[in-house]
């Protein structure tokens, strides 16, 4: 067992784990047709396992089981947590090298790339190469903030601050995730709250994290009306597509005030004057609806205001979609961050792209890859497979191809997603790989830290 040093822990956790020890890889990939030994290339994978202090005085915190590596997800070998294992007669080019049997204290970190599981590398024929993965292993959880605000003019929003130090803007009505906190007490504190607005309870929380484990919080406020009077709310709805919900849906405006509605139907609130959320329920996990859901309408006193709520159906099972990040904090440049946007069908239609801020151009610019025909008729969705061994449960998950841009090039991309879990639980995943021309492969995967991902 190695150990890491050094006087602050802090410092050291953060280069190690820049992924939260609460994401579990997923499970290892079904076998395919074993590699052709075509030619004598090798491939030495490295595997060094390190405890983040302070847990050196701890037993156990480390992987006892070690891991296993695979190769293009067709042949594997397994590895201690402190070992090296070879791969002979391998085709020289770019290869996919992943670690699996991760467990959840632990994660993957490189100092200059982030996690990077999995990752590219390029062997040269009839030479070979190799791969380094460095763990970090530490009593370290997650936590999920969530914030329920009703009223009217909400307002921008609030920050949520963790133990005094660093804090992320969340939404009057939204999530955040905090990764690669301490197995402790936390003290969580809600500020910038509107002066029209009051805080259900106190604004600073405690909470306690388990190792492993994504606690969860909620803060709860109101707002009243900055403007006097109130005036009309009309919502419509209109729901395209096939196997529309039967039972139509519920519209709520200001948190409070619901009444049902039809698939393509309409209703009416008096509200007060101001900025009104408005917010549909009900909806059937096959559909989904465009733009913000809950949105906002305003409406001027002895006036009225007006909201129509688009809501498309597909076949079930043949689509998924996902908006969110993985890593920690906010996207910065040269950090172990990515966002995604991506809604894909069955029918090949859709779209996806995923800006990678570990992944910098050499003019500077941020790496964003995507694949969507409206914004580029070069790329386009190759295929869909309904289903991942990947996941947990594999009917939870889809793969798809697709090709894709990345600045000036045409790259290939495989992308595995799974909907393990409801948002915020810390157990949905993205895992994706780029084929670049004349350059190895980048690959990155882990729990979705904030966002979500649904299959329906």
């Amino acid at each position: 067992m190695v150990c890491t040093v050094g006087r602050n822990w802090w410092a050291v956790a953060a280069a190690m784990l820049a992924v939260a020890s609460a994401c579990n890889e997923p499970q290892s990939p079904e076998r395919r047709p074993q590699l052709l030994l075509t030619d004598g290339s090798t491939l030495a994978v490295d595997v060094n396992t390190t405890l983040a202090l302070p847990d050196v005085s701890s037993t156990g915190s480390v992987d006892p089981d070690g891991y296993t590596v695979w190769v293009d997800g067709s042949t594997s070998q397994a590895v201690a947590t402190n070992g090296v294992v070879m791969f002979s007669g391998l085709a020289g080019g770019d290869h996919e090298v992943a670690l699996y049997g991760i467990a959840s204290n632990c994660s993957v970190s490189t100092p200059d790339k982030g996690s990077n599981n999995p990752r590219g590398v390029s062997l040269v024929a009839g030479v070979g190469g190799s791969s380094d993965f460095s763990l970090a292993c530490g009593s370290w959880g997650g936590l999920f903030v969530t914030t329920n605000t009703t009223g009217v003019d909400l307002g921008g929003g609030y920050s949520v601050t963790v133990d005094g130090g660093a804090s992320q803007p969340i939404a009057a009505n939204g999530n955040v995730t905090f990764t690669q906190l301490y197995a402790a007490s936390h003290t969580v504190v809600l500020s910038g709250v509107a002066g029209n607005c009051t805080v259900n309870g106190p604004n600073a929380q405690q909470v306690n994290v388990s190792p492993g484990q994504t606690a969860a919080i909620t803060f709860a406020a109101s707002c009243a009306p900055t403007g006097s009077g109130s005036g009309t709310l009309t919502v419509t709805t209109n729901t395209t597509g096939s196997n529309p919900d039967a039972d139509g849906y519920t519209v709520t405006v200001d948190g409070t005030a619901s009444q049902t509605i039809a698939t393509s139907g309409g209703a009416t609130f008096t509200v007060p004057a101001g900025v009104n959320p408005v917010a549909l329920s009900g909806v059937a996990s096959n559909c989904s609806v465009s733009g913000a859901n809950p949105g906002t309408v305003a409406v001027p006193a002895g006036g009225t205001g007006t909201a129509t709520l688009a809501v498309t159906c597909f076949v079930p099972g043949a689509r998924v979609s996902g908006t969110g990040q993985l890593g920690l904090g906010t996207p910065t440049p040269h950090q172990n961050e990515q966002t995604f946007d991506f809604d894909v069908r069955a029918d090949l239609r859709g779209r996806f792209s995923i800006t990678a801020y570990d992944d910098i151009h050499p003019d500077g610019s941020i790496a964003n890859v995507f694949a969507d025909a409206s914004r580029d008729p070069a790329t386009f969705i190759k295929a869909y497979r309904t289903s991942s061994s990947a996941c947990s449960d594999p009917s939870h998950g889809v793969e798809f191809d697709a090709l894709a841009r990345d600045g000036p090039d045409l790259v290939n991309i495989t992308g595995i997603v799974c909907d393990d879990g409801p948002q915020g639980s810390g157990r949905d995943f993205l895992s994706f790989f780029i084929i670049k021309p004349q350059a190895a492969g980048i690959g990155r995967s882990g729990i979705v830290t904030s966002g979500d991902i649904v299959k329906n």
